[in-house]
């Protein structure tokens, strides 16, 4: 459980850095409200260092094997993670610093995608490939920072009604992006030969056709949260004004 933590954890983490310094560096969005979207890196950075910094090093995770030698530099750099998210944070704050502002993001998003290589890298040796875990992680990432951000964003209009409906269009129109890299990489990873067995005697550890937590994965996890996002992005789509269309 602890290890599944971390990934879950980095993954929010990492994805949330991302989607804060893409709203940060596009605009068009209220200052307040990307102040208060980088408190949620800042709060996934600190679970996620505590929680490296709480596991022990093992070589296996009941029957799975695991790399020990990824967990300090993956400690190190999930501290490293919470110190520049606060300093960015710090920087946004201070609208006549905009170089650092930038610069303290862009280091705080290059970290979060550096916890995910060293975690992909932790728990790649079952796997076809580091590519495998790595796909999965950057992907899941992606998707849980940009719909935790637009989710934020629109209820940002409960606020103010007057804002204009394309910034969530566009959030709305990137995360339905991420969950189809997502499905693929589902599909890329559910294809490929595993690199080495795994004899264990969980309840799902079977085979994926008769597994249902696989399906539920594809369908509930990702199709599912695909249509849904692609129902709102058609029904929030601006319309061109009359005096705006072609005659």
């Amino acid at each position: 459980l602890p290890y599944t933590l971390l990934l879950l954890l980095a993954q929010f983490t990492a994805g949330c850095a991302a989607a804060v310094l893409y709203v940060q560096l596009r605009g068009g969005f209220e200052a307040a409200f990307i102040r208060v979207c980088s408190w949620l890196t800042i709060s996934g950075a600190a679970l996620t260092a505590l929680t490296a910094l709480a596991i022990e090093q093992q070589t296996r995770v009941e029957a799975y094997p695991l790399d020990p030698d990824v967990i300090a530099p993956a400690r190190g750099v999930a501290l490293a993670l919470l110190l520049f998210s606060l300093v960015f944070a710090f920087f946004l704050r201070r609208p006549d610093e905009a170089f650092l502002t930038t610069a303290t993001g862009t280091t705080t998003a290059a970290l979060g995608g550096v916890l995910l290589v060293l975690l992909a890298s932790l728990v790649r040796l079952p796997a076809w490939s580091i590519a495998g875990p790595l796909l999965t992680l950057v992907a899941g990432s992606l998707a849980l920072g940009m719909s935790t951000v637009a989710m934020v964003w629109g209820h940002w209009y409960l606020v103010n009604p007057r804002l204009d409906e394309e910034p969530l269009v566009e959030l709305t129109l990137i995360t339905t992006g991420v969950l189809m890299l997502e499905l693929i990489a589902v599909a890329i990873n559910a294809i490929m030969p595993v690199g080495a067995p795994v004899d264990s005697n969980a309840l799902l550890a079977i085979d994926l056709p008769q597994n249902p937590a696989f399906w539920l994965r594809v369908g509930i996890g990702t199709l599912w949260r695909f249509f849904d996002r692609h129902g709102i992005t058609r029904k929030k789509r601006p319309r061109t004004p009359p005096s705006r269309r072609a005659s």
